[in-house]
């Protein structure tokens, strides 16, 4: 008898549970029902601060449709240097924080509509269709419809995707679309037409373009999944499917590049994402001791550092976990596996200790890849989806952009590596013992629920700051910690926001001509806590100094006013 029978559901209950629109509505209610932990004024970095900022400008305006963040100081800071949200360009006659177009044109309208909490339908979406594309990849890569919907369900709660889904930041959406350009490709070697091969191909195409205008590592995983196909064809000597294939992928690609451009320049007068991934990949290979220990990082941290002993810790839950996963079941490898799993426990212990925080690397947010790196199913497309996530890591490690690798979730660069080993760790499940599927289910769903903690907790201390910037008294803000400012992109109100940033004491000079020159007649001086003092600034006097501390972070706060 079925479990289904006894406990007395019928067939039809069991369709009805399973049915992907009753799945997908469920995965996105709890998504909602999650988001209320989260303070809205809050995000996970300070990319989704930029984001925010962007659509606070864009909600007070008749379309919606421009990014242009202003800028106060423009005469006397015309390239932006020193602009309160960091990285702020200007093109043309706007200044943008934009690193994606797409994702605010389609988040706008719905944070006019419902704000911070509407807008984050999108993400929300993207994770559900990943978590539909990681499905499918598992059909076909071996596994049957209830493994299938484990993936489901594996992608959509206890994987990185969780988290992304619940932050306004495009990881979610181009996941998805490099998950389905892999199906889609997948599709090509089942067919022996070669008009259909095309087909696939533009499909695939399209959806690594799609991806590419939301992560610029998209290009590398389109390339290795598309070489990676077309090695299989002509191995068989499938000549002509091969050839269709790769011209239909291009073709795809190409479409919607053009159509990202075109969005581009209607909305601010040029492109610059492809000026992005070229910028990229002169970088490539550059400060290569530096790459390495981001690529350890990002791979397996368990702690956000690039300390040497916290990059032992991280080849150490890499090598624990890749033990456990490989030497569970096995004859006369069983006590390996438990030591190993054990070590593992203890590691993930001894982070939870450590308080709320980062979990950046891929392995230790994801264990389930471990599995599906060490146990990797025998099936030929498991085989092929393997290689393309693995191949792919060293290439996004080559060009990913440096510097951001600690304070990150599950590897961000490399999310689309992290789901498909997840996949095929999904498959593999059915090759442990029972306390090996306990132990590898139950360490991703606990690490997620970590970092859903650690999101919830983050979101409300940077909504707090905002709040205590906002309400500053003074008529302008410097802040000496570059990124600080654009985390706090909710209170942000375009070009009347007098903000500056600068990127330590040495650009201070900068600001404070910007300031004497706009007829500022106080301004906060905001950075972290220091024994020096506050510094002299000729023509002002301080008035006060006050203190406070976000997310566990003590900043100092000195007002200066004109002296008269």
């Amino acid at each position: 008898m079925s479990i289904a029978a006894r406990r007395g559901l019928g067939p039809r209950a069991c369709r009805v549970v399973t049915t992907p629109l009753t799945a997908g509505l469920v995965l996105l209610a709890v998504y909602v029902g999650l988001s209320f932990l989260m303070d809205p004024m809050g995000s996970l970095g300070t990319d989704t601060g930029g984001k925010v900022a962007t659509l606070e400008v864009m909600a007070e305006r008749p379309l919606g449709l421009d990014p242009d963040v202003g800028y106060w100081a423009a005469d006397q800071d015309p390239d932006a240097e020193l602009h309160g949200l960091f990285y702020t360009s200007r093109i043309g006659d706007r200044f943008v924080n934009v690193t994606t177009l797409p994702m605010l044109e389609l988040g706008a309208p719905l944070y006019r509509a419902g704000g911070y909490r509407a807008a984050l339908f999108l993400p929300m979406l993207g994770a559900v269709a990943a978590a539909f594309a990681g499905r499918a990849l598992a059909g076909r890569a071996g596994g049957d419809e209830r493994t299938g919907w484990i993936a489901f369900w594996v992608l959509g709660l206890a994987s990185p995707l969780a988290v992304y889904a619940l932050d306004f930041w495009e990881h979610t959406l181009g996941v998805a679309f490099v998950l389905w350009g892999l199906v889609a490709l997948l599709a090509t070697l089942e067919t022996h037409r070669a008009a259909r091969c095309a087909v696939w191909g533009a499909l695939a195409g399209l959806a690594f373009g799609a991806a590419f205008s939301m992560r610029t590592e998209a290009l590398v995983y389109g390339f290795v999944a598309t070489a990676a196909v077309s090695i299989s064809l002509l191995v068989v000597r499938r000549w002509r499917e091969m050839v269709a294939n790769g011209a239909g992928v291009l073709a795809g690609l190409a479409v919607t590049v053009l159509v990202t451009t075109a969005l581009e320049v209607a909305a601010l007068g040029e492109s610059f994402r492809s000026g992005r991934a070229s910028g990229t990949a002169e970088a490539a290979g550059s400060g290569l001791e530096l790459r390495l220990k981001e690529a350890v990082v990002t791979g397996a941290g368990l702690v956000p550092s690039l300390e040497p002993g916290d990059l032992v810790l991280a080849g150490m839950i890499a090598a624990a976990l890749l033990s456990a996963a490989f030497f569970a079941g096995r004859k006369d490898g069983e006590r390996i596996a438990a030591v190993s799993a054990a070590v593992a426990v203890g590691l993930f212990a001894m982070r939870l200790g450590q308080g709320l925080g980062f979990v950046p690397g891929m392995l230790a947010a994801t264990p389930l890849a471990a599995l599906g790196i060490a146990r990797m199913p025998g099936n030929r497309n498991a085989r092929l989806l393997g290689a393309i996530a693995l191949v792919a890591l060293p290439l996004v490690w080559l060009f990913q952009f440096t510097g951001g690798a600690a304070p990150q979730w599950g590897g961000r660069y490399i999310l689309s590596s992290g789901a498909v080993l997840a996949v095929l760790g999904v498959i593999a499940l059915s090759s442990l013992p029972p306390w090996g599927r306990r132990f590898f289910v139950v360490a991703s769903v606990a690490v997620t629920v970590f970092g859903l903690a650690w999101l919830a907790e983050r979101t409300h201390e940077v909504g707090r700051a905002a709040r205590d910037v906002a309400a500053f008294p003074e008529d302008a803000v410097i802040s000496t910690q570059a990124f600080w400012l654009r985390e706090l992109g909710a209170v942000y109100e375009g070009e009347d926001t007098e903000w500056l940033s600068v990127r330590g004491a040495d650009e201070l000079p900068e600001a404070i001509d910007v300031i004497d020159a706009e007829a500022v007649d106080s301004f906060a001086l905001l950075g972290t806590s220091t024994t020096d003092g506050p510094p002299v600034v000729e023509g002002f006097e301080v008035v006060r100094e006050r203190s406070y501390t976000w997310l566990g972070v003590a900043f100092t706060v000195v007002s200066y006013d004109r002296d008269p």
